[in-house]
């Protein structure tokens, strides 16, 4: 397969964003932190609903497209043949879009609902202990991945079907904006696509390398360190940038499948090893308690303000979401070639949703049974030393902990690498040009160097404690690309359109 030559148009000044973020983040860490804040306190505020309706709106559009007429259109045209198995394509998108950050909350999620619950309900109360077990599948359920699917769905429709050479989130919005999509204009809606990946993977980092350190200092006995750290982040950061240069088929695809397989068998492990009736039980009065308050839930805003609880998780989650979106467009449309609309909205949906509740499933319940049941102060050790040290002490009071311990920082490496990996490699599509589906690939130094970089912003930030404002900066920035998603689908429509009639 021949190499994409790089868009020196979009190459550099992508480059120059990735410094423009990080170094005043790096030399006035605490006064860019207090800027970002307040600037997410006035986003969180007064475009809540904007995120909620949004949202709403995403989901009820994939319904129509997923079980309308343009359900059986395929990407690639009638002829096209998917370039993956369905199982590896499946768990690409599904490992591209989580990474450690769903170990990490699955476990411990739960855990602040029940001390701060939503609806004015009593904290650390049997009502309260639902909700909390509940919510969190919310937040990574079909409305999380409506989300992720719905830039997919334009930007797949413009590679595949419209032969754009360009994988990028601006040719999605061409059937809108026309020619400016290869000028100033469609420069700036890739420009804050990076700046949203960047903090995308920035969370992904920010999470995983505490918890992995975590671990890996009960398991040996050692002192939790920042030379630990490091040790974290270059060993996955050599793991991610062999599997990008290796590319899609042979690194990121074969890297995917082990971690799905890792997860099913971490997943039937803690379930069998720990309170596995009361897994069942909560977890089916989950799934009872989302589908009967889905709709509330999903447009709850709190107009008094009187708990805070959607600003502070709901639009947060969505913000986010959001914000990470457009990676995800782009590389689940790199990778459903020969797959029709309503296929990708089913395996995000679906699949997506199910493998995030099967984790809060086994990890949420298993913390949760250990704390109402006196066997493990779970909520206290989070409180007073790092939930991190929470997630790590639950692992532990399980029979055989040590064992399970070690097979959670093996799939907390490999998640990471393949949500980091796919980002390198979208960032590097994104600085390529003449792509095409299943005959050119972004160039190998142009997908490490990426890789590369994206472990060194992470270690230089988590050094000076910025890692969290550039967290929060890529949430601001999904307020302008709820329209550039916007406009997207607004193409894709006009496109599917067009080509409908000229087959009629």
């Amino acid at each position: 397969m021949k190499s994409a030559p790089i868009d020196k148009a979009v190459f550099w000044p992508a480059l120059l964003v990735v410094f423009a973020a990080v170094v005043p983040i790096i030399v006035y860490p605490e006064q860019s932190g207090a800027v970002l804040g307040h600037t997410l306190d006035f986003v969180t505020d007064n475009f809540g609903s904007m995120f909620l309706l949004f949202a709403f709106f995403c989901f009820g559009l994939l319904m129509w497209l997923a079980f309308g007429r343009y359900g059986q259109v395929r990407f690639g045209g009638v002829d096209a043949i998917p370039e993956f198995r369905t199982m590896s394509w499946v768990a690409m998108l599904f490992c591209a879009g989580i990474g450690t950050a769903l170990l990490y909350w699955a476990a411990i999620e739960w855990a602040y609902y029940f001390q701060a619950p939503p609806f004015g309900l009593a904290p650390g109360t049997a009502e309260a202990a639902e909700w909390a077990a509940m919510y969190g599948m919310f937040h990574w359920g079909p409305m999380a991945w409506a989300l992720y699917t719905v830039p997919a769905l334009p930007i797949a429709y413009a590679f595949h079907n419209r032969r754009i050479p360009y994988l990028r989130i601006s040719q999605a919005c061409r059937g809108m904006i026309g020619q400016r999509a290869d000028g100033p204009l469609g420069k700036l809606i890739d420009v804050l696509f990076i700046f949203g990946l960047i903090g995308g993977t920035g969370t992904s980092l920010g999470l995983g390398t505490p918890i992995i350190s975590e671990s890996i200092s009960a398991l040996f006995g050692i002192e939790r360190s920042f030379t630990l750290d490091i040790f974290v982040i270059v060993t996955w950061t050599v793991i991610f940038a062999t599997s990008v240069w290796l590319g899609i088929e042979r690194g990121i695809r074969k890297l995917s499948d082990i971690n799905v397989w890792l997860g099913i068998c971490l997943l039937v492990l803690v379930a069998l090893l720990g309170p596995t009736l009361f897994i069942i039980d909560s977890f089916t009065n989950s799934v009872g308690l989302l589908l009967t308050h889905f709709v509330r839930m999903s447009l709850y805003s709190d107009p008094l303000r009187e708990s805070g609880f959607p600003q502070s998780w709901t639009v947060f989650y969505w913000a986010w979401w959001i914000a990470y979106a457009p990676f995800m467009g782009l590389f689940v449309a790199r990778i459903s070639r020969g797959r029709t609309i309503r296929g990708v909205i089913a395996a995000n949906l679906v699949w997506g949703s199910l493998g995030c509740w099967l984790f809060f499933a086994v990890f949420g319940n298993t913390a949760m049974h250990f704390e109402i049941s006196g066997q493990l102060p779970v909520i206290e050790i989070m409180n007073e030393s790092s939930p991190q040290a929470a997630i790590v002490a639950v692992i532990q009071k399980l029979p055989a902990g040590g064992s399970v311990l070690v097979l959670f920082v093996a799939m907390c490496f490999i998640y990471s690498a393949t949500t980091l990996d796919s980002s390198a490699y979208t960032i590097s599509a994104v600085a390529s040009r003449d792509l095409v589906a299943g005959q050119a690939e972004p160039r190998r130094w142009n997908r490490l160097f990426w890789a590369l970089a994206l472990g060194a912003v992470a270690l230089a930030l988590m050094y000076l404690g910025g890692l969290e404002p550039l967290q929060t900066a890529a949430v601001i920035v999904a307020v302008p690309l709820v329209a550039v998603i916007t406009l997207s689908v607004l193409s894709l429509l006009r496109w599917l359109g067009e080509d409908a009639s000229k087959e009629a």
